[in-house]
């Protein structure tokens, strides 16, 4: 087990960005600390924050060895699109002619960028710039007005 052995000023950071702190997971992180600090076992804070007591562990120790500065970030893998690259010119393209189905959209884009995209993908990034699937509405037939006369005057009789 580790030693909780925290200074007035640790501890008062630990209260502080466990409430204040953007991110939820680190938050989390901060409230394992505090609770350690409190002189809570590994065990007990698992079942409090709804963690495994591995992870309690591996923060505790994260802390110990390399500081606060190690438990603020999150090194989280987030990989990005390639599509992302040609953002600018595909906003451009489909603003100037939006195209009528994902499968069109798909077809643009490996024209443009080189890159093979599924409709499925291509529908999700295109949400992602801000763009909505449209239905086509129906044009309506020229109206004849002296045939709708003679319809609204049956009506009225």
């Amino acid at each position: 087990m580790f030693k909780a052995d925290y200074t007035d000023e640790e501890r008062e950071t630990f209260q502080h960005w466990r409430y204040h702190y953007p991110d939820t997971r680190v938050m989390r992180r901060f409230e394992i600390l505090w609770l350690h600090s409190c002189g809570k076992h590994s065990a007990d804070i698992a079942s409090l924050v709804q963690q495994h007591v591995r992870t309690v562990r591996a923060v505790i120790k994260m802390y110990q060895t390399d500081g606060i500065e190690r438990i603020m970030p999150l090194d989280s893998h987030r990989p990005v699109s390639e599509l992302e690259q040609h953002r600018p010119s595909l906003i451009d393209e489909f603003t100037k002619r939006p195209p009528a189905s994902a499968k069109e959209a798909a077809y643009r884009t490996e024209k443009l960028t080189g890159l093979k995209r599924s409709p499925e993908r291509l529908r999700g990034f295109m949400k992602k710039i801000g763009m909505q699937c449209r239905k086509v509405g129906a044009i309506p037939a020229k109206a004849d007005l002296e045939k709708q006369e003679e319809f609204k005057k049956s009506v009225r009789d």
